[in-house]
């Protein structure tokens, strides 16, 4: 569960967090624990060299003594990543300035939000995903206040409030054997509130909770 002097303020929290990114990156290690097994053959149409630009964002924020932050399941319509859970983000856009503005401007359109209540704490280690040829930056950041969500619905099936005292306990993390196009694949996934976690995100997910185990913010 959640260092008790650290949930208690989410400022505190933030602050150890930040402590510890300044201790370096647990990088692709981590990311690789929740990594499906056939990932790297996934796709080999698409050049990596050729990937574009994206970032999402980990957005905590405190509800009662919890923390939290918000997953979403994709709509239908949503090309390659229909359907799926992921965190709130998108392509770089060319008015963006930089990519922590467009995971910025992604959370604000998808979620509803207020982007002047969005604090950034720093970007973690970033992934490609062949099945749609995206770099993907993961920004870290925390919310001012309890967010009220409004999903865009076009986007947005559903908003998933995820706390961290319960994503991160050993009985939320599975495993399954699936057989796609002739190859077995070994998938990780974490359990969220009934769904399955897993692919890039729970890649991206798998380095954050390393870093909140490092840090003692997690057990």
């Amino acid at each position: 569960m959640i260092h008790p002097n650290s949930i208690n303020n989410i400022y505190q929290f933030v602050e150890d967090f930040i402590n510890e990114l300044k201790q370096g990156l647990p990088g692709s290690n981590a990311q690789q624990k929740m990594a499906p097994s056939i990932r790297n053959h996934s796709n080999k149409k698409n050049d990596p060299n050729l990937a574009r630009d994206s970032s999402v964002l980990i957005l905590f924020y405190q509800k009662g003594d919890r923390l939290y932050f918000p997953l979403i399941k994709r709509s239908s319509g949503n090309h390659n990543h229909s359907g799926q859970i992921s965190l709130p983000g998108g392509k770089y856009e060319l008015n963006d300035q930089n990519l922590i503005n467009t995971a910025i401007r992604e959370t604000e359109e998808e979620l509803g939000l207020y982007g002047d209540k969005i604090h950034i704490i720093g970007p973690i280690t970033g992934l490609y995903i062949p099945i749609s040829n995206f770099q993907v930056q993961p920004i870290v950041g925390y919310y001012e206040g309890i967010p009220e969500f409004k999903a865009d619905n076009f986007e947005v099936h559903q908003i998933i409030e995820t706390d961290i005292q319960e994503l991160f306990r050993a009985e939320n993390k599975h495993e399954e054997i699936i057989h796609k196009n002739g190859f077995e694949i070994r998938a990780p996934f974490y359990e969220v509130k009934g769904h399955k976690l897993w692919g890039a995100t729970a890649m991206i997910i798998s380095e954050l909770e390393e870093l909140l185990k490092r840090a003692n913010l997690i057990e």
